[in-house]
């Protein structure tokens, strides 16, 4: 992974979100992109009348340049931890959008979930973890320790999502001190496929030479969110990789149990593929 995209909360404050993408940038070498997103202010009502439409465009403007001017203070910060390459960058429009198409310009995006988060719900931040089509790592805003991938734990039930979720995670999983694979009892999508040799995690791993071990699980279909958390907690991991699963319904994305259950209860960085 050459070049990491963070999303700000605001221009103001270093939340904890960008800590850990600063502290993963440095562990890959990698460039380090802060972007900071103006969404459209709606007229607010103000003394019982409405803002009129020049004084909201001020209103944004004003929000745009206090945010360019935070440059410097970014890019001062990055690099006193460590991040050797780093950028800043403003946009104006609806935040899912731009974070997706500003994601195809990087590897991985990192976000931040919880009540600190700018997403109204956990659908808002699946819009741009199923749609933006990048490998993405979201950040508890409770999660306050530094960056770590010396125990990953990964999710495994055979299916699409899950295989790019770990083939992306690869330049985590090789410097990972221990590897922890979580295995359901999912059917193969490719079953039916006569590999030579079998085409399966367990293979994959081992030409990348890499040790893990192994923990079944045999749980209902709703409990799955529940266990991997339990799992994950169990064996200290610093990090869960997982496929990302959901679809899109109408105008919104929405997320299977296992996902939402994750992310709205786990307590450590989701390193995530659709």
């Amino acid at each position: 992974m050459q070049d990491i995209l963070v999303h700000a909360n605001n221009y103001e404050t270093w939340t904890h979100s960008l800590h850990y993408a600063a502290d993963m940038a440095t562990l890959l070498d990698a460039s380090l992109t802060g972007i900071f997103v103006s969404e459209p202010v709606l007229p607010l009502p103000t003394m019982g009348m409405p803002l009129l439409f020049p004084e909201i465009y001020m209103i944004a403007a004003e929000v745009v340049k206090s945010a360019q001017q935070a440059e410097p203070a970014f890019r001062k910060s990055a690099s006193a931890l460590g991040v050797k390459r780093n950028r800043w960058l403003v946009a104006e429009g609806h935040l899912s959008p731009v974070l997706a198409y500003a994601a195809n310009w990087h590897d991985l995006l990192v976000l931040e979930s919880g009540i600190k988060a700018p997403w109204s719900s956990i659908g808002a931040l699946g819009a741009v973890v199923l749609a933006c089509g990048a490998p993405c790592l979201v950040v508890p805003d409770s999660y306050t320790r530094r960056a770590s991938v010396d125990t990953i734990a990964v999710a495994w039930n055979g299916s699409v999502e899950s295989i790019r979720a770990v083939h992306a995670a690869l330049p985590f999983l090789k410097r990972a001190k221990r590897i922890v694979l979580i295995h359901g009892e999912r059917m193969q999508p490719y079953s039916l496929i006569d590999w030579k040799p079998p085409l399966n995690i367990e293979n994959h791993l081992k030409h990348h030479g890499l040790e893990f071990s192994k923990r079944a699980i045999t749980v209902a279909d709703d409990a799955v969110g529940t266990e991997l958390l339990s799992v994950a907690w169990e064996v200290r991991a610093d990090m869960l990789v997982m496929g990302a699963y959901g679809r899109a319904r109408f105008s919104e994305w929405v997320f299977g149990g296992a996902t939402r259950h994750v992310l709205e209860h786990g307590k450590l960085p989701i390193f995530m593929r659709h």
